[in-house]
């Protein structure tokens, strides 16, 4: 019976030691980055800063995201990132997972990743739109940040 009173405790006190990165992840809590701008992650000896480095359009429903990683840490990390492609009305169109294996410390790691738009929804990713990507390490805790983005007004 006394499990019950420890259990609630326990699982706040994990909660909070996860949630360390310099970036908030609560959903709501952060602004948006801007494209320029890296998200910095810390948590256990494993830092890395995450940028968005390129933004292309294929066929005008295929967005093709280049994500740079920088380990920071003092420890080798194995990580993915899920992401999604978010209009202004709060549509999401999520993408498959990009996997950077074995980024030794202070090296570098760049992936392209792909999300589908449906035929004609291209217009409805202006501004207010985000680029949100959730990260996955041996953490159990995830990281999380999002990019405001214009698909209609790219940078060149």
């Amino acid at each position: 019976m006394k499990f019950l009173y420890v259990l609630p405790a326990l699982i706040a006190l994990i909660i909070v030691t996860g949630c360390t990165a310099t970036t908030p992840s609560i959903p709501g809590a952060q602004q948006p980055l801007s494209l320029n701008q890296q998200a910095q992650f810390e948590n256990n000896g494993y830092a890395f800063d995450a940028g968005i480095t390129h933004i292309e359009i294929k066929d005008n429903q295929t967005i093709v995201v280049t994500l740079t990683i920088v380990n920071t840490g003092t420890q080798g990390m194995t990580l993915s990132a899920m992401p999604s492609l978010n209009n202004p009305v709060g549509e999401s169109y999520p993408g498959p997972a990009i996997f950077f294996s074995q980024i030794a410390p202070n090296h570098q790691s760049t992936q392209k990743g792909t999300i589908s738009i449906p035929v004609g929804t291209l217009d409805q990713f202006s501004q207010g739109s985000t680029l949100k990507i959730r990260f996955q390490s041996t953490s159990p805790v995830p990281y999380e940040t999002a990019w405001s983005i214009d698909l209609t007004n790219l940078p060149e």
